[in-house]
């Protein structure tokens, strides 16, 4: 997708970058009230996906007995689930309605998470994931959809930075509280007569973060017309709707390539984790090392946004994936903690540089009122793709990185470097069949 020519506003704009930065930050406080209900929401629930995502691998195996292989297959089924269900979720809070959609998907998290905390069963926690798998997938489109809807031309590429400076204030204070607990409550801890392990512990601090977060969802006020919605149709009807829209196949293609850079989290999540305790040290405090991504997406994301806000959003995110692909090449080269700080650095740089311009890009393209039917049938590639991660995850980790025995971590991670890498040199080979004109002018309206 070709950058689009500066508007008569770009050329125009003189202002000092402070002050451009000021203002526009100035525009979205004045944005309604149910913009920043539900950044609380995201914050909240960012604290706790994330503290049992980034958990959830570790908890597997040490409370409840489960192989890498099996570790990874559940997390890999879990994450499976949640990208097909996103997949209708879409369709279904469009449907729905904001506040109905989110009243539905609190209610779910807070079960799963809360049997997981509860319980010493190998089989129930599972449960609780299970159970909560509605929840996850159906707040990702829900919550986008809320953010453009409650902006507009002047304020749409800051309020989708925004929240994702949000969700990543959360995503850092999650392994913090996981890397404390950890290291404060080895042993667990007893509460009214009960044990709980220490990832429990941390379980528990989940539920009671989704808690807040359900009393905010019951302060947003139903949804009120906006113009240019479509009325609320069948979701089944809807999705035939955007099937036949032909922005939406440029799109599809687009994403599906970029799910090859997006995996590197997963892994970074899954088998980094692993595989540090195995190569440096049992006792390595991976989640400390991890929170440095999430403190420096919510530092340099607002500084990156507002150079970066009249550019084309095709290539920043082109850009800021090649720089995300090569942090892996650290890790191939040395196993040693210089290089996995280097890995988490250089990994969040492109993170800022892409990640929150494709949520604009996303919300942008839409119609109005199918927000969320596009940000969840955006998950398709990811749903054929998180399985692979989850199951070859624990296969990469038996088979290069052992708990005992001959390592080659270096060539584990050429191979999904490599993979990563291949994801934005696809995008760049494919743009003629991505490029959209409509999106084009749609995205530079909306970065005006």
């Amino acid at each position: 997708m070709a950058a689009p020519a500066p508007t008569a506003t770009d050329l125009a704009d003189n202002r000092p970058f402070w002050q451009r930065l000021r203002e526009d930050l100035a525009a979205l406080a004045r944005s309604p009230k149910e913009l920043w209900v539900i950044f609380g929401i995201k914050f909240l629930e960012s604290v706790a996906h994330f503290a049992v995502y980034t958990l959830l691998n570790v908890y597997l195996s040490e409370d409840l007995g489960y192989s890498d292989t099996q570790a990874g297959a559940i997390t890999g089924t879990w994450l499976t689930a949640v990208s097909v269900v996103m997949f209708f979720s879409g369709f279904i809070a469009d449907s729905m309605g904001i506040r109905r959609a989110m009243l539905t998907s609190v209610l779910s998290v807070l079960i799963g998470r809360g049997i997981m905390a509860l319980t010493h069963d190998p089989i129930l926690p599972v449960v609780g994931l299970a159970i909560s798998t509605w929840g996850v997938a159906s707040m990702i489109p829900t919550m986008t959809a809320a953010v453009r809807r409650y902006t507009n031309k002047d304020t749409v590429a800051f309020g989708f930075s925004l929240f994702y400076v949000v969700m990543n204030v959360g995503a850092f204070v999650a392994p913090v509280i996981v890397g404390s607990l950890r290291k404060w409550l080895k042993g667990g801890m007893d509460i009214a007569g009960s044990h709980l392990s220490t990832s429990q512990v941390i379980f528990s601090v989940a539920t009671i973060a989704t808690v807040l977060a359900a009393g905010l969802v019951l302060r947003l006020r139903p949804d009120a017309p906006v113009q240019g919605d479509k009325p609320k149709q069948n979701p089944l009807k809807i999705f035939g709707e955007v099937s036949k829209e032909k922005a939406f196949w440029g799109f599809m293609l687009f994403v599906t390539l970029l799910v090859l850079v997006r995996l590197i989290f997963q892994h970074a999540h899954q088998t980094w984790p692993k595989y540090t305790m195995r190569v440096i040290d049992k006792d390595f405090a991976w989640a400390w090392y991890w929170s440095l991504n999430p403190l420096m997406v919510i530092l340099l994301t607002p500084f990156v946004t507002a150079v970066t806000r009249s550019l084309s959003a095709f290539w920043c995110i082109v850009g800021g994936s090649l720089v995300t692909a090569a942090s892996v090449f650290f890790l191939v080269a040395s196993s040693t903690v210089e290089a996995q700080v280097a890995f988490v650095i250089t990994l969040s740089i492109g993170e800022c540089i892409w990640s929150p311009r494709l949520y604009e890009y996303t919300a942008v393209v839409a119609p109005p009122g199918r927000e969320a039917s596009y940000m969840g049938l955006s998950q398709i590639p990811m749903f054929f793709a998180k399985p692979a991660v989850g199951w070859v995850s624990g296969w990469m980790l038996a088979a290069w990185c052992p708990e005992t025995g001959e390592r080659n971590p270096s060539l584990m991670w050429l191979v999904i470097g490599l993979t990563t890498l291949v994801g934005p040199l696809a995008i760049v080979f494919f743009r003629k069949f991505i490029e959209r004109k409509g999106d084009d002018a749609s995205l530079a309206k909306a970065s005006a």
